[in-house]
């Protein structure tokens, strides 16, 4: 018999059982929170059936020799300590109150190695690593936001967040995101902001050495909230004040908002950077050191949203970048390649780039039952899939110059009706893979420096890294479906069988390799053979990523990108911006928010608007607001004074005898800006466009709409039908759903070419929107519900193109339907891409109803006239 440590030792071609891993309900508890522990500990499992046999597997389906026994009289064994690596606890008979889908699988158990290879740090899970390390590792928790009430937790007393935090430190996690709403910390302006909730979060995960990203969003009534953002500028920086000062170093940064590109922040942009600068300052006023975020973006990269954001200057009210994304592996080049072209043109290429938020949508809808009603669980195939892309996401990122990763989402959460499923949680509380995965990314690199990518064979990727003591790591895999996928909806299969193994080599002749240690994706120790006799060392190589360390003397041929000079992200004491901030208030009715809210659309002659100047300071500012890019009518000649902490606002309009651009008769961009106290302020820069000469100077081209048989279906409803209504000469679709809890969303697809139609070998067929400028259309809707609504107010109209990296589209927004028709105009000049390659156009909405009708007629686009 083999010795028990031995048999932990890998042998990698078994990796034909990968798919095996089952997500056991928690028919057996664990006396491990979340079922993971530290290796070298035995565990106490408690729920099985008296007498029924178990035994021990690892994640790819190998059984472990010496783990096998029997429960006792009252349901309850002891497992032996086990080395790192995800198991499955597994018997021959039904089990009392079972959950699962696999009736034999008892329980899942992750258990963690010390914190560095070959170091040890205890079985303490609240003493935090030496030195900084694991800077770049990271996940978002919200654990006081979502936790409670999230998963079952049979542990520490039912205490959920004590038992995230319990968590996130067995795996050596340093840095968590959390989260809050204003409107819930402060509801009255009477009393201050009660943070006692996330202060105690806070203080727990302080105790564990365990460093928050503060974020919220969400403002009260009382502070002139617009839509979701607030109006009182003075308001939000005496709140964040406030909030810096109650949370002191337990917060490591604060990130103002989350993703104000789309619905979180409903309001026009130069709004969202007007109130970025009031939460900035106000952050600064009571800790000068501690770093600010942006509210991460989450649209592609040089968007215009981004573009116009930095256009206000918002790059001096922030000294990190922050960024959403969930994007598919081969998408990562291309998005970090324009996002550092972006920050180098705002003069923002000093910052570092974190993303607050990372996650996949490649292993698609969870498709097995979960332990909650109304949720579906992620099947064994899928968890390994979101395993997977967890390891080679962050070393991507690490390629692409990210100084950090927050890793989406540690606890147990639920979309899209249920039926994603994200979380390194499952909702009975226990741990996934990808716990495991992120666990031992920490373990193996989370001390070390990304030198680069090596070379390798076609079909194999490996990363080269260098560890504090000079000794080197290889992140190594063969490429699976999940390396090359385009999009992040396609459904990437995680069976092991999927790809022959294949091997990887490396030349470790001319450097000693005494001391090789190799690790798989989970944790576990996997058996190395000797270097040939020509000093080469031969690894096999699955699609999960596994580590090799202990080497010295390797080059990386292909160098990570640079997004910063900085290596930790810090506060930039150059930065010191004005405390004047400037805001303007449209008059409804005169203007029109359009271009996924970059653009002020004038509807009338003289559209009004009120100018607010906000002195966000403890001294009184005196000074002059000037105006480029379009006259106003209403601002003083002469200088204002504003009180500390106060505001002036003047009644203004848009000339008649506006300036316009010189490239067009009908766009222009207003820009506030002037001198305060001899120092300049930030400015305000809205672009806006003049509707009726807009109108005058352009030509209407008519999409082909009318056959309802070329409109393609898309949507999740449970029966469709497209047919031409005859009496309201339109295009009629009628949809159902039969499940109130799916996500109910409607979006036909227009084609605008031909497949058959004649080009060049290679070049993409023309499109009908090459040199449009506004897409319009006739709309109405009726729904089996009188309000007639949609969820979030979400109607888009996408520019869909397709490419070698798969299908992608831009959404913007309109206005959604209602029971009358309606003329629905939509901005394509702030399209993320251009046009001439947009080969089909979807149109629709996210009805709140079980039945939508939806008419559409006259779709046409505006181009310039020649």
């Amino acid at each position: 018999m083999r010795s028990f440590g031995r048999s932990f030792e890998l042998c990698f071609v078994c990796v034909t059982f990968a798919a095996s891993v089952a997500p056991c309900g928690a028919s057996v508890v664990l006396d491990a929170p979340g079922h993971a522990a530290f290796e070298g500990v035995a565990v106490t499992a408690r729920g099985g059936e008296p007498g029924a046999a178990w035994h021990i597997e690892d994640w790819l389906g190998r059984e472990v020799e010496g783990a096998a026994g029997a429960f006792d009289e009252c349901g309850e064994t002891t497992l032996p300590p086990l080395k790192a690596g995800y198991y499955r606890l597994l018997g021959e008979s039904q089990i009392s109150n079972p959950k699962s889908q696999d009736s034999d699988c008892f329980a899942t158990l992750a258990v963690v190695a010390p914190a560095t290879p070959g170091g040890a740090r205890g079985e303490d899970p609240t003493r935090p690593f030496p030195g900084g390390g694991a800077a770049f590792f990271a996940a978002d928790s919200a654990a006081s936001y979502i936790a409670p009430g999230a998963f079952d937790c049979p542990w520490n007393g039912g205490d959920a967040i004590r038992t995230i935090a319990d968590l996130a430190a067995l795996a050596g996690i340093r840095h968590i995101r959390e989260r809050m709403r204003w409107r819930d910390a402060q509801p009255s302006p009477d009393a201050p902001p009660d943070f006692s909730r996330c202060l105690a979060a806070a203080d727990l995960f302080a105790a564990h050495g365990i460093a928050i990203s503060g974020c919220f969003h969400d403002s009260p009534p009382w502070a002139g909230r617009l839509k979701k953002l607030p109006g009182d500028l003075a308001a939000l920086y005496r709140f964040c004040q406030e909030a810096a000062t109650a949370f002191g170093d337990r917060m490591e940064d604060w990130e103002f908002w989350n993703e104000p590109d789309i619905d979180f922040a409903p309001e026009p942009v130069w709004d969202y950077a007007a109130a970025l600068k009031a939460a900035y300052l106000g952050f600064k006023t009571a800790r000068p050191g501690m770093p600010v975020l942006n509210g991460a973006l989450c649209r592609p990269p040089s968007s215009a949203y981004e573009n116009c954001l930095f256009a206000n200057d918002a790059a001096q009210y922030f000294d990190i970048f922050n960024y959403h994304t969930y994007s598919s592996l081969s998408q990562h080049c291309g998005i970090f390649a324009k996002m550092r072209e972006s920050l180098n043109a705002a003069g923002a290429d000093d910052r570092p780039v974190w993303i607050t938020e990372c996650g996949t949508n490649n292993e698609g809808p969870a498709t097995e039952k979960s332990t909650r009603p109304g949720f579906t669980a992620h099947s064994p195939g899928q968890e390994l899939v979101v395993a997977e892309y967890c390891a080679k996401a962050n070393i991507s990122l690490q390629m692409e110059g990210v100084a950090r990763n927050y890793f989406f989402i540690l606890g147990a959460y639920s979309e899209r009706g249920g039926k994603k499923d994200w979380g390194m949680l499952r909702r009975d509380g226990t741990v996934k893979p990808a716990y495991a995965a992120l666990a031992t990314m920490i373990r193996e690199l989370g001390e070390a420096r990304i030198m680069g990518r090596m070379d390798a064979p076609t079909g194999i990727r490996a990363y080269l890294y260098e560890q504090p003591d000079g000794s080197q790591t290889v992140a190594y895999w063969a490429e699976s479906a999940l390396d090359t996928v385009g999009s992040s909806s396609d459904i990437v299969e995680a069976e092991g069988a999927s790809r022959p193994l294949s091997e990887f080599k490396l030349d470790v002749a001319a450097h000693p390799a005494s001391q090789l240690r190799l690790v798989d994706m989970c944790g576990s120790l996997g058996e190395l053979a000797p270097p040939d006799a020509d000093g080469v060392l031969t690894l096999p190589a699955t699609r999960y990523p596994a580590y090799v360390s202990g080497l010295r003397g390797l080059v990386a041929d292909g160098a990570k990108a640079k997004c910063s000079d900085k290596e930790r992200a810090e506060a930039s004491a150059a930065l010191s911006p004005s405390p004047i901030v400037f805001r303007v208030d449209l008059a409804p009715g005169d203007f029109e928010i359009s271009g996924s809210k970059t653009l002020a659309v004038a509807k009338v002659e003289k559209p009004r608007l009120k100018v607010q100047i906000w002195n966000l300071s403890d001294v009184a500012q005196t000074g002059r607001v000037e105006t480029a890019g379009v006259a106003l009518e209403g601002l003083p000649e002469e200088d204002v004074e504003i009180a500390p902490f106060g505001k002036v606002e003047f009644e203004s309009a848009l000339a008649a005898t506006a300036a316009r651009s010189e490239s067009s008769p009908y766009r222009a961009t207003l820009e506030l800006h002037g001198s305060f106290n001899g120092r300049e302020a930030s400015r305000l820069s809205m672009p806006v466009l003049f509707e009726r000469e807009f109108l005058a100077s352009c030509e209407a081209v008519p999409l082909p709409w009318e056959n309802p048989a070329v409109w393609e279906r898309n949507d999740s409803a449970a029966s469709y039908s497209a047919t031409w209504d005859e009496s309201e000469q339109a295009v009629r679709f009628d949809v159902e759903w039969n499940d109130p809890k799916i996500d109910r969303w409607f979006y036909p697809m227009l084609p605008l070419s031909s497949p058959g139609e004649a080009r060049e070998e290679g070049s993409p067929r023309p499109s009908l929107m090459q040199g449009a400028v506004r897409a319009v259309f006739e709309v109405k809707t009726e729904q089996d519900k009188i309000e007639n609504d949609f969820k979030n107010n979400a109607a888009h109209l996408m520019l869909v193109r397709h490419g070698d990296a798969g299908s992608s589209a831009d959404w913007l927004p309109y206005a959604p339907p209602t029971g009358s028709w309606e003329r629905r105009y939509v901005e394509l000049s702030t399209a993320d891409g251009g046009l001439a390659d947009v080969e089909a156009v979807r149109i629709g909405a996210n009805p709140l109803g079980m039945r939508l009708t939806y008419w559409i007629r006259n779709v046409e686009i505006l181009r310039e006239k020649e």
